[in-house]
C-alpha cells in the first residue's frame, strides 16, 4: 500500500509543478563533427541545461570547454567502449533520447560500436538523431 501512496504523491507533485522530470539525453559525436555539436548545444542550451546529459569523455570535455554545459554522466571515450556504455544505458532504460552525430565522410575503427548504439535505440524505441537537422527537430519537440 505504501508504494501506491508514494506514486500518488509523486503524481500530485508532478502535476502541481513541485516535482520535475529530467530527460536523459545522450550526446555523442564522431571526430570531425564536434563543431556541429557545439552549435547544436548552443542553440538548445536552456533546454539541455535543465536536463541530464550523458556523453563520452572526450565529448564531455569539449562541451564543457566550448559551451560551459554540464555533462551529468561521463562514460569512456568512444575508442574505449563509450558508445557501448551508452548502448547499455539505453538497454537499461537510462537514456530517453540519443543524439549521435555521425561523420558521413570518414570510417572509424570502432564504427561497429556506433552501429550497436543505433541498433539498441531502435530496439528500445528511443528517439535517435544522427545528423544536425534531425537533432534540431528532436530537441525542439521534446
Amino acid at each position: 500500500m505504501q508504494q501506491g501512496q508514494d506514486l500518488n504523491i509523486k503524481c500530485d507533485q508532478l502535476c502541481s509543478g513541485e516535482l520535475t522530470v529530467k530527460i536523459r539525453i545522450a550526446l555523442v559525436v564522431q571526430e570531425g563533427m564536434k563543431d556541429n555539436l557545439q552549435k547544436l548545444v548552443n542553440d538548445h542550451k536552456p533546454f539541455l541545461s535543465d536536463n541530464c546529459i550523458v556523453s563520452t569523455k572526450g565529448t564531455a570535455e569539449y562541451l564543457h570547454e566550448k559551451t560551459e554545459i554540464t555533462v551529468t554522466d561521463i562514460v569512456n571515450s568512444g575508442q574505449e567502449g563509450g558508445d557501448l556504455n551508452i548502448a547499455n544505458m539505453v538497454l537499461e532504460g537510462d537514456i530517453d533520447v540519443a543524439i549521435f552525430l555521425l561523420n558521413p565522410i570518414r570510417y572509424f575503427p570502432h564504427s561497429q560500436d556506433a552501429y550497436s548504439l543505433m541498433r539498441m535505440c531502435n530496439f528500445k524505441n528511443i528517439p535517435l538523431a544522427t545528423n544536425m537537422t534531425t537533432a534540431d527537430i528532436v530537441l525542439s519537440n521534446i
